[in-house]
């Protein structure tokens, strides 16, 4: 039985010599010596059990044993060759892998167009997403298991490259038909007054709100949870109470805008800054960097006007 640690090489000669019918020349295509190529033969018949070539003139030709290894030793090769094939195909959908992560909220606000027109311009990139809360996302960029992430950008980055893409401004979310929907301004402690929609706590949007409403010494007198500010908004669509959110997330063009009044909130004057997260350190490749420019001109700076009351 042949050792199965025995170096390809050997097998490489011995097709030489199988082809050639010389030791001699076999040791010069093989830029090697006539000795060691008579050494690996011997090496090679000892390990396979069998003699491999016998002497014809002055060169050398195969015996029956050294036809079937010729044969099979073709066909390790070419098992080798589509293995080592394979592998380089693998290498390179992952160099052509390009995965993006994004807060729900982002998801559907702002990613359709960047996203769909990078995909139509770069077809051979294999696109892998992503969605969940910005905090989430940060993490996953952190550790290296995404490439980048549109989210809202946390306090403290260590180790993580930002680039700011627009800043968000909020505004009260209030139920059409509620009488707080008729004044021109919202005060803070009118929407503290009732059943207040908030995001998780520990987010970084609650971090914030609650941030304003301990400044104010406010305490919201009931506060209803939901995972995302999507659902917020669809609560306050539903009349389960008021809302603080971002003013892009109440467009004219959003699900609920025939459902939800937005106001200006008096004293609320706090603000969060929205952008691409990378690991610090790793320069972005070319298709990385495509991405980030059609983000950068589709979202960069984006301002949405309040409506009108």
């Amino acid at each position: 039985m042949i050792n199965f640690d025995l170096d390809l090489d050997y097998l490489r000669t011995f097709q030489a010599v199988a082809e050639l019918g010389s030791m001699h020349r076999a040791a010069e295509v093989r830029h090697m010596t006539q000795p060691a190529v008579t050494r690996q033969m011997a090496i090679l018949s000892r390990e396979v059990g069998a003699t491999l070539f016998r002497r014809f003139g002055r060169g050398v030709m195969l015996t029956e044993a050294g036809e079937a290894l010729l044969k099979e030793s073709r066909l390790v090769f070419r098992t080798v060759e589509e293995g080592l094939r394979r592998v380089r195909e693998v290498e390179e959908r992952e160099r052509l892998t390009l995965s993006l992560g994004s807060s729900n909220y982002v998801a559907a606000t702002g990613l359709v167009i960047p996203v769909r027109a990078f995909r139509k311009a770069h077809p051979e990139v294999r696109f892998d997403f992503v969605c969940g809360s910005s905090e989430a996302m940060t993490e996953r960029v952190r550790e290296g298991s995404l490439d980048l992430a549109v989210v809202t950008l946390p306090g403290r980055s260590e180790g993580l490259r930002r680039i700011r893409l627009w800043t968000d401004t909020f505004v009260a979310a209030i139920p059409a038909e509620f009488p707080l929907a008729r004044q021109e301004r919202v005060a803070l402690g009118d929407l503290a007054a009732g059943p207040l929609l908030l995001p998780p706590f520990g987010s970084t949007t609650r971090l914030l709100i609650d941030r304003v409403l301990r400044r104010r010494e406010l305490r919201p007198s009931r506060v209803i949870e939901f995972d995302t500010l999507e659902a917020i908004a669809a609560g306050v669509a539903m009349t389960l109470g008021t809302a603080i959110l971002p003013i892009r997330l109440l467009a004219p063009t959003s699900p609920h805008a025939s459902l939800i009044s937005s106001r200006p909130i008096e004293g609320f004057d706090e603000s969060r800054d929205l952008g691409i997260l990378m690991r610090r350190g790793r320069p972005p490749d070319p298709r990385e960097a495509a991405l980030i420019s059609f983000l950068e001109r589709e979202l960069g700076e984006r301002q949405l006007a309040l409506p009108s009351p």
